[in-house]
């Protein structure tokens, strides 16, 4: 048995001991719909898919919309001075 040290005073009030929080019955908290809901395996796949998809399609709209304006000031400094 350890101690009760003002440490762990601390550390056991941060232990939640409502039954009623997370458990059964009126109050429980349980997914209703979305990746929430489903299986861990495939609501981790879904949520993968989502941030590689909003990813891919954040890219692109940043290449193709904006122009990529790194490679474009690189390209206007070689124009401008020609290797020799």
């Amino acid at each position: 048995m350890l101690r009760p040290t003002p440490f762990l005073r601390e550390a056991a009030k941060l232990v939640n001991r409502n039954p009623y929080l997370f458990g059964p019955g009126p109050v429980a908290r349980r997914p209703d719909g979305g990746i929430g809901a489903m299986p861990p395996l495939k609501g981790l796949v879904t949520c993968a898919m989502q941030g590689l998809s909003f990813g891919l399609v954040g890219g692109l709209i940043y290449k193709f919309g904006i122009g990529d304006p790194g490679v474009q000031m690189i390209e206007d400094y070689y124009k401008e001075n020609p290797p020799r």
